[in-house]
C-alpha cells in the first residue's frame, strides 16, 4: 500500500525543494490503487480537447428553459468542460439543470458552489446561515466545525462536490469593499481556526473547501470586480500575516485554493501583473514554498482584474492554476488554450499533469458515476430540523454585548419602564423584508415580536426617506419614554443626525444590525449609551435573539471579531447570564421532536371530538420556551383562530397563580407565618370557630370549609322570586338550564339595592354585559363565609372557600385589592402583560377566548368577565378564580417559582419562600402549599400520569385548564382550553384525559 500512496504522491505532487503536503482526501483514502486505476482507464479515453475542457468550469445562470439546457449541452458536448459554478437561482432549478447535464457529459462534472456562508449565499429558501464576521465573534470552534458538516451535507444532498469557502483572508482593513463581512475578522489566530475548522467540516461530508483569496485580500480598499487592486506590504509582513491562514489551511491538508486577482510587488515585482497569472505566486509560493498539492482554482475570470489581461486563461495554467472558473466567452477561451498546446506555448504534460490531478479528485469526491441528485422532497432534505437548530445556535452564540457600563442588561424593574422602541433603517420590519417607514403601521419584525414576549413596548420606525414631520412625531411620542432602545440597521446620514437628535440627554440602548463597522457613524453616541449591543446583520433570527439578550433570554458569549477604530478593539465581549426564559427548539433542550408530535395527534383529536374549540399549548425546559403553539378557534363558529396572544379564563389555576403568588409575596413583604391565623387578619373570623384557622391549612384544603357557595343568592329577591331557584325537569318557568337535570327559574328578580342593569353611583362592580354590583357586596361573601358551618379539620376536602379567605387576609394585610396588588409586585415585575383579572379593563375583546354560552345567571355569551360566580359577584377578583392569561403569561411565573423567586435579574421572591411553597407537601394528603401535587401513593387516582416525579406542582382549572411544573426536569407544562363552550356540561376533556395524555406524551419525548 505505501508503495501505491508514493506512486500517487508522485503524480499528484510537482516536484519542490519544498516539503509537499498531500490533502486529506488522498491521505485517508484506502482506496489509492482503485483512484488511480479510475483516474487512469478515463484518462486513456480522453482526446486532447477532452483533458482540456477537463480543466474549465464556466459560471452558468440557474435558469430551468429549454435555451439554458441546450447552452449546458453543447458546453459539454463542444467544448467537453470539467465543471459547472452555478450563479443564484432556485434549488429544484439546479438540481434538475445538473441531472440534465451530467446525463450528457461523458467525464462527470465538477459541481460548485460559491456558498461563503452556505446555500443561501446563491440559492432561495435555502437556511440562511450567518456571514463569517458574525461566526467569528462565536467562542465555540466545535460549532464552525459543524456548521461546516452541515453546508457539505447539504451541498451533497444537492450533488454539490466543491464549496468555493472557507474566506482566508484578514479583513485588517475596515474601508475593503469586496471583503468585510466575508471574513471571520482580522485576528490572525481566530481566522486561522475558524477557516480551517469551516474547512474540515466541509470536507467531513465529502464537500471540497477552497480557500480563498490568495495570497490575501483583506488589506485592500478596491475591488477586484473592477479593477486590480494592490497589496502593497513588504514580503515581511505578508509571510508574517496575510499569508499565514493560508499556509496553516495547506498543513491542515484541505484541498482546495482559490487564486485572488491582485498586484502584489513583494511576492511579484513585475508591474500589475495579477496573482492569478504570476507563476512566482502561484507556483513559487503557493505550490513550492507553501507546499500546497490540492486543486488550485482560478477566481472568477470575468472580472476586471484580470479579464482584460490577454490571453490570460494560458497564462493561468502556465501560472500554475489547475481549474479556469467563470471565464468569459468559453469558446473563445476553450481555443484559446487549444491553440497555445498546439503551438507549444503551454506544454501538453502540464495540460494532462493537471487533467489527472483533476480526474483523481473526482474520484475521491465520489464522481465515479453521474452521481444524479434525488429531487424527491429535496427542499425538505436541504432544510432539515437540524440544519434550523444549528443556525439558531449559530446566530445565539454570535451576539455580542459591547458595553453595559452599569449592569443595566438584561433590562430589570419592568413595571418602572416605559420602554419605546425606534427602528432606524427598517430593522427586521416584515420579517425583515419590508419596511414600516415613515411611521406607518406594518406588520412587527422578529426584533420587535420578541420584545413584546417580554413586556410592554411603544414602537417607531423612520429611515432616510422619512418626512421631517414623521421623524418629529418619533421625536415627541418618546418623550415620556424612560428607556429607549434604539434599533439601527444604517449609517445614512440623515439617520445618523436623526438618532443624534433622538437620545440628546435620554437614556438609550443601541443594537445594531449591521457591520461593526458601520457603528463608526455613532462614534459621538455609543460613550453616552447604557448599553451596546451588536447583532452583525438585520435578519429574523439575528432579531429573535438580539431581542432576547435585552432580556436575559440568552446568555451573552460574542466576542467582538474585528476592531472598531476609536471605540472597541478586537475581541471585545461582555458575557451575561441567561436570567429570562428564552426560546429554543425541542431537540435543544433533549427532547424527541418527532415523539413530541404525538401531542398535535392528541388536541386534533379533542377539537374534532368538539372536547375544546381551541387551545393554547407551552411546554419550557431549562429556562427555554419549546412549544408554544395555539390551535383550532375560540368558539365553533370558528369565528376567529387561537393567537398565542389570546387570553383565557384560568378558572381555578387562578388559586395556584394568582392567590398563591399574592401570599407568597405577603409572607415576604410583611413577614407572615403560614401558621399565623387567619383571624389575625379576617376580622369576620373571631369568635367563630373559625377562628384558629391558619394559612397553611388553608392552603392544604385542610380547614374543613365546604367546598363552595352560591354567593349569588345572597343577592336574589327571595319575596318577589318566591319560588325556588332550581328544578330537575325543564317546564314553563324552569326553562334555563344550568346543568345535566337541573333548569333554573326565569323569573328570578334580584335586589335592586345590590344588582343592577346599568352602572350607577352605587354599582360598580361589573359582573357581566347588564349586571353591575353593589361593592357592599364584597362584605356579604366574607360574611357568608365566616357564617357558613365547619366540616372537619385536619382532612383535606377541596374548597373554593379556602381562598376566598387567602384573598381575604391579602387585601386586608397589603390595603390593596388582590388584583393590584399581583400587578404591582409580581406580574408587572416578570412583564407578565397578559396576565391579570378583569381583562376587558386593558384588552379587546377580541383578544379574549369566550368561556360559556351562560343560559341561567348572567344569559349572555360569557366572554372577558370571569366564569366563576364567586369571583364574578365580587367583581371578577376573588381568590379562587377570576385570572386571565395567555400560556406565555403563566410561564414566566413558573419559571420565576423554578429559579426560587429570581427572574430577569430581580428577585421577587426570597429563596426561603419559594421553596417553602413549591416543595412542601401536606403530611395527610397529596396536596402541596397550595398547589396540587401528583398522588405518589395511588397512582391510579393522581392528577398526573405516572412518569410526573412526587416533586412536581400544578393546578387544574374547570374551564379545561392546566399547568405542571416538574423541578426535576426543569418542565413546565401548560394547556389552556375553553371546554366550558358553549356549555359548563361537556367534559369531554376528562372523559378522554386530554390534559393527561398530552403530558403523557411530553414525558415520553423526553431524551433520557
Amino acid at each position: 500500500m505505501r508503495k501505491v500512496l508514493s506512486s500517487v504522491f508522485t503524480l499528484l505532487l510537482t516536484s519542490s525543494l519544498y516539503s509537499n503536503h498531500v490533502t486529506n482526501f488522498v491521505q485517508e483514502t484506502d482506496r489509492a490503487e482503485a483512484m488511480e486505476h479510475w483516474a487512469d482507464s478515463v484518462f486513456q479515453t480522453l482526446s486532447t480537447d477532452e483533458k482540456i475542457g477537463q480543466l474549465f468550469m464556466p459560471m452558468v445562470a440557474v435558469r430551468n428553459t429549454p435555451q439554458q439546457k441546450q447552452l449546458l449541452r453543447k458546453y459539454v458536448e463542444e467544448y467537453k468542460i470539467g465543471g459547472i459554478l452555478y450563479s443564484k437561482g432556485k434549488t429544484f432549478d439546479q438540481a434538475e439543470l445538473t441531472n440534465y447535464t451530467q446525463e450528457h457529459a461523458k467525464v462527470p462534472l465538477f459541481i460548485s458552489l460559491d456558498g461563503e456562508w452556505g446555500l443561501s449565499m446563491r440559492l432561495e429558501n435555502t437556511t440562511r446561515f450567518p456571514r463569517n464576521m458574525m461566526l467569528g465573534a462565536i467562542s465555540n470552534d466545535s460549532l464552525i466545525y459543524a456548521y461546516g458538516e452541515e453546508v457539505g451535507r447539504q451541498c451533497r444532498e444537492l450533488g454539490i462536490h466543491i464549496n468555493f469557502a472557507p474566506v482566508l483572508d484578514l479583513n485588517s482593513n475596515p474601508e475593503n469593499p469586496v471583503i468585510g463581512n466575508r471574513s471571520f475578522g482580522e485576528g490572525l489566530e481566530l481566522v486561522t481556526r475558524k477557516s480551517i475548522e469551516y474547512g474540515k467540516g466541509l470536507e467531513s461530508n465529502g464537500v471540497m473547501a477552497v480557500g480563498k483569496h490568495f495570497p490575501g485580500h483583506g488589506d485592500t480598499a478596491e475591488d477586484s470586480h473592477f479593477t486590480l487592486p494592490k497589496l502593497a506590504h513588504d514580503s515581511l509582513r505578508m509571510y508574517d500575516y496575510e499569508l499565514q491562514p493560508f499556509r496553516e489551511f495547506v498543513n491542515a491538508g484541505l484541498s482546495g485554493m482559490l487564486t485572488a486577482h491582485l498586484a502584489v510587488p513583494a511576492l511579484d515585482d513585475r508591474q500589475n501583473r495579477p496573482s492569478s497569472l504570476s507563476p512566482k505566486i502561484v507556483s513559487g509560493v503557493l505550490k513550492n514554498e507553501l507546499g500546497f498539492t490540492g486543486l488550485i482554482f482560478t477566481d472568477g475570470l470575468a472580472m476586471k482584474g484580470v479579464s482584460s489581461e490577454p490571453n490570460h486563461c494560458v497564462r493561468a495554467l502556465i501560472a500554475g492554476n489547475d481549474i479556469l472558473l467563470g471565464p468569459v466567452n468559453l469558446g473563445a477561451q476553450v481555443e484559446s488554450v487549444r491553440k497555445a498546446v498546439k503551438q507549444g506555448e503551454l506544454p501538453m504534460c502540464l495540460v494532462e499533469e493537471k487533467c489527472k490531478k483533476v480526474l483523481r479528485y473526482k474520484y475521491l469526491l465520489g464522481l465515479t458515476d453521474k452521481g444524479l441528485v434525488n429531487i424527491d422532497h429535496l427542499d425538505e432534505r436541504l432544510n432539515t430540523r437540524h440544519a434550523d437548530l444549528l443556525n439558531r445556535t449559530l446566530h445565539a452564540e454570535a451576539i455580542t454585548l459591547l458595553k453595559d457600563d452599569n449592569h443595566v442588561l438584561p433590562i430589570h424593574r419592568l413595571e418602572e419602564k416605559n420602554i419605546h422602541v425606534v427602528n432606524v433603517g427598517n430593522v427586521n420590519v416584515s420579517n425583515g423584508n419590508g419596511g414600516n417607514v415613515n411611521g406607518a403601521d406594518s406588520d412587527k419584525g422578529a426584533f420587535e415580536s420578541t420584545l413584546e414576549k417580554y413586556g410592554r413596548h411603544q414602537f417607531h420606525a423612520m429611515n432616510a426617506k422619512s418626512a421631517k414631520s414623521t421623524q418629529q412625531e418619533i421625536l415627541n411620542a418618546t418623550r415620556e419614554s424612560n428607556l429607549l432602545i434604539v434599533a439601527i440597521s444604517s449609517d445614512k446620514p440623515a439617520e445618523v443626525e436623526f438618532v443624534n437628535n433622538l437620545c440628546a440627554g435620554r437614556k438609550f440602548i443601541l443594537v445594531f444590525f449591521q457591520s461593526p463597522y458601520k457603528m463608526s457613524a455613532f462614534a459621538k453616541l455609543i460613550p453616552e449609551s447604557e448599553a451596546v449591543l451588536m447583532a452583525y446583520e438585520n435578519s429574523d433570527l439575528t432579531g429573535e435573539f438580539a431581542a432576547q439578550a435585552l432580556y436575559g433570554g440568552i446568555e451573552t458569549k460574542g466576542k467582538l471579531s474585528v476592531s472598531v477604530p476609536d471605540l472597541f478593539p478586537v475581541g471585545t465581549g461582555i458575557r451575561r447570564e441567561k436570567s429570562r426564559l428564552g426560546y429554543a427548539l425541542p431537540e435543544q433542550e433533549r427532547i424527541n421532536y418527532d415523539r413530541l408530535m404525538k401531542v398535535e395527534e392528541i388536541i386534533q383529536e379533542g377539537l374534532d371530538e368538539e372536547a375544546f374549540p381551541g387551545c393554547q399549548l407551552l411546554i419550557a425546559r431549562n429556562g427555554n420556551i419549546v412549544w408554544e403553539k395555539s390551535y383550532g378557534y375560540v368558539d365553533y363558529t370558528r369565528s376567529k383562530r387561537v393567537e398565542n396572544d389570546d387570553v383565557y379564563d384560568l378558572a381555578s389555576v387562578s388559586k395556584a397563580s394568582g392567590t398563591v403568588a399574592a401570599v407568597m409575596k405577603v409572607r415576604d413583604d410583611y413577614k407572615v407565618k403560614m401558621t399565623s391565623k387567619l383571624s389575625k387578619y379576617i376580622p369576620q373570623l373571631r369568635e367563630t370557630d373559625k377562628e384558629t384557622l391558619t394559612f397553611r391549612e388553608a392552603l392544604f384544603h385542610e380547614t374543613g370549609m365546604r367546598p363552595g357557595y352560591p354567593f349569588y343568592t345572597l343577592a336574589v329577591d327571595t319575596l318577589h322570586t318566591q319560588m325556588p331557584l332550581f328544578k330537575s325537569k325543564r317546564d314553563e318557568t324552569y326553562c334555563l338550564m344550568a346543568a345535566p337535570n337541573s333548569f333554573a327559574n326565569k323569573n328570578i328578580v334580584f335586589y335592586p339595592e345590590l344588582v343592577s342593569d346599568h352602572q350607577t353611583e352605587t354599582h360598580t362592580m361589573h359582573v357581566a354585559e347588564g349586571i353591575f354590583v353593589n361593592p357592599v357586596f364584597r362584605d356579604s361573601i366574607i360574611n357568608k363565609t365566616a357564617a357558613l358551618p365547619l366540616g372537619k379539620r385536619g382532612k383535606y376536602l377541596y374548597s373554593c372557600l379556602n381562598f376566598v379567605l387567602l384573598r381575604t387576609a391579602v387585601e386586608n394585610i397589603t390595603k390593596q385589592r388582590l388584583d393590584k396588588y399581583l400587578e404591582k409586585e409580581v406580574f408587572g415585575p416578570l412583564g407578565a402583560t397578559l396576565t391579570m383579572y378583569n381583562p376587558l379593563e386593558k384588552l379587546d375583546i377580541v383578544d379574549i377566548v369566550p368561556t360559556e354560552h351562560d343560559l341561567f345567571l348572567r344569559k349572555q355569551v360569557v366572554r372577558g368577565y370571569v366564569h366563576d360566580e364567586i369571583a364574578a359577584y365580587n367583581g371578577g377578583v376573588d381568590g379562587n378564580a377570576g385570572l386571565f392569561s395567555n400560556a406565555a403569561g403563566l410561564a414566566k411565573l413558573f419559571q420565576l417559582f423554578l429559579n426560587e423567586g429570581e427572574y430577569g435579574g430581580d428577585r421577587i421572591y426570597t429563596k426561603e419562600t419559594a421553596r417553602l411553597f413549591t416543595m412542601t407537601k401536606s403530611p395527610n394528603s397529596r396536596r402541596g402549599m397550595g398547589f396540587d401535587k401528583p398522588n405518589a401513593t395511588n397512582p391510579n387516582n393522581s392528577p398526573t400520569p405516572p412518569q410526573v416525579p412526587a416533586s412536581a406542582y400544578g393546578h387544574t382549572g374547570f374551564t379545561g385548564t392546566c399547568f405542571w411544573v416538574d423541578p426535576d426536569n426543569r418542565l413546565i407544562y401548560i394547556l389552556l382550553t375553553n371546554r366550558v363552550y358553549p356549555h359548563r356540561w361537556n367534559n369531554k376533556i376528562s372523559e378522554h384525559s386530554y390534559r393527561g395524555r398530552i403530558q403523557t406524551a411530553i414525558y415520553d419525548a423526553l431524551e433520557k
